[in-house]
């Protein structure tokens, strides 16, 4: 296998496993309007710039938005951040479209004797 063909199985063994991680704690975690919480324990907000200004970020909602889509309720997502539902959807289409990718190249590579 040449150097660029496994940088590239490298590069999608990583997306792969952020994706999973992305998707799976959006799932794991619980949203409301306030805030997170991730198995019963409330999280600090994340967002640095509203902890030290008190105004919201252009991404302010996003966590909470991603959360509501891994509970699958739409319309809570798209009213915390507009972008979080799209995002989230291309975030989770990377986990068949990378797994894909891996079997595809290692399929392909050629099998020692």
């Amino acid at each position: 296998m040449s150097r660029a063909a496994r940088v590239s199985v490298q590069t999608d063994v990583l997306v792969l496993i952020a994706a999973t991680l992305v998707i799976g704690l959006s799932v794991w975690m619980d949203a409301s309007a306030e805030g997170v919480s991730f198995l019963g324990h409330s999280l600090p907000p994340l967002c640095t710039f509203k902890r030290l200004t008190g105004w919201d970020c252009p991404g302010c909602g996003l966590t909470r938005s991603f959360t509501f889509m891994g509970a699958l309720q739409l319309r809570s997502a798209f009213s915390m951040h507009w972008l979080g539902p799209l995002l989230w959807v291309l975030i989770a289409a990377q986990i068949p479209l990378r797994s894909w990718r891996i079997y595809r190249n290692k399929a392909r590579a050629p099998q020692p004797d």
